[in-house]
């Protein structure tokens, strides 16, 4: 499987010198492609497009030139397949674009640094890479603070698991994910997250506000967009952060159960579905639960755990004891026909690993569940969490 390893690195003229003229080939790119839709009603294929203005560009290497225009029409792609809503890539005013390797053009040296391929006569690029295999894909990107680099390599998962169990997870936005193994439940907290959303959305609407005061284009305009960016930029990145140490907090309390595969409740497509007034609707619409879910899937199978997912319709509502549905209001579960009682989102877990096994056996489960142990976010300190506290004795 591939994965993506990001890293910052410092600023040399060379690296600014090629990501201006990867923006100013893709405003090239951009202003000729509208240009002849407007003008001819003809849209010009990514072929004629790299002959016309790639080959033999006079700064970039062929293929990475080759890629810009690979950029630009993924983007026009995906305006394509999504109906054409929203803006298609009519910008021709970038100042700095992102400068993309293949792997013909990347080489790892025996030291472990990575050479990527310039134009005949320059100096390669060379970055220290970290990891022993050979990267598929190199992009480098400008930042606020130099550039950063993404390289995608493959690698093969290690098994780390040490047992049989099945459990099934139920993502939300109060708890991240609330797990359940057949045998004891655990959830991940989502309040440090939430707060960083909060913090996110009262911040942009202050610079926002401050920016609609200024001239378009002015001096102040322009410090203050930048500001704006390099704040929004700062907390998306511990956002990331936080995801990566939770997903990974939840994978190792997995194997320490002895956990081999799980089932995921499938939340994709919820965002078409829901509408619980604007304040919730903002919350619900900044849910991370794609991010989430895509990280714990993959760092599970990194682990050797099967992951698979399960349809999560209805698995909040349905009573893991006797099977009635209820639709529940608060945190709390409580059955009106068999008086079962527990946490909704464990009962949601419970439930999709009921699924997940294809057993219609309930009389494991007691008439009363009791909380789970919980894992909170402690920043400087990674996570933390009451995992250990055994809670067998809930379960018959």
């Amino acid at each position: 499987m591939y994965l993506t390893r990001k890293f910052h690195i410092e600023g040399t003229d060379q690296l600014e010198r090629l990501s201006r003229s990867s923006a100013d080939l893709w405003n090239q790119i951009c202003k000729w492609y509208w240009r002849t839709v407007d003008r001819q009603n003809h849209w010009l294929s990514k072929t004629a497009m790299r002959r016309w203005h790639c080959k033999g560009h006079d700064v970039l290497p062929s293929q990475t030139a080759q890629e810009v225009a690979e950029q630009f029409y993924e983007a026009v792609s995906s305006w394509h397949d999504n109906d054409r809503r929203g803006n298609p890539p009519k910008r021709c005013d970038k100042e700095y674009n992102v400068l993309r390797w293949t792997y013909q053009g990347v080489t790892l040296r025996d030291d472990g640094v990575l050479r990527l391929s310039t134009k005949r006569g320059e100096d390669s690029i060379l970055i220290d890479w970290p990891v022993d295999e050979e990267p598929r894909t190199v992009e480098i990107g400008k930042s606020s603070g130099g550039f950063v680099v993404r390289a995608q390599y493959d690698t093969e998962p290690v098994d780390r698991t040490t047992g049989d169990k099945i459990a099934g997870i139920d993502l939300g936005e109060k708890h991240l994910a609330a797990v359940f193994t057949g045998q004891d439940a655990f959830t991940i907290n989502g309040g440090e997250l939430r707060a960083l959303r909060h913090y996110q959305n009262s911040l942009k609407a202050k610079l926002d506000a401050k920016i609609d005061r200024k001239e378009r284009g002015s001096s102040r305009w322009t410090k203050l967009v930048q500001t704006k960016n390099k704040q929004l930029d700062h907390i998306d990145n511990k956002i990331t952060d936080l995801l990566h140490k939770l997903s990974r907090k939840v994978v190792e309390m997995l194997l320490e159960r002895r956990v081999s595969a799980i089932g995921i409740g499938d939340v994709r497509g919820i965002r078409d579905r829901i509408d619980y007034g604007s304040q919730m609707n903002q919350r619900l619409h900044q849910w991370a639960y794609g991010e989430f879910d895509r990280m714990v899937e993959y760092k599970a199978k990194l682990a050797g755990i099967t992951v698979n997912r399960v349809d999560e319709a209805y698995t909040s509502q349905e009573c893991p004891q006797c099977g009635h549905r209820k639709k529940p209001s608060g945190r709390d579960y409580t059955c009106s026909e068999c008086g079962f009682h527990g946490h909704r989102d464990v009962v949601g877990a419970a439930n999709i690993r009921r699924k997940y096994v294809g057993s219609e056996d309930r009389s494991r489960l007691p008439g009363v569940m009791a909380s789970p142990s919980g894992v909170r976010f402690h920043p400087h300190l990674s996570c933390s969490s009451r995992s250990e506290r055994k809670t067998n004795r809930q379960f018959a």
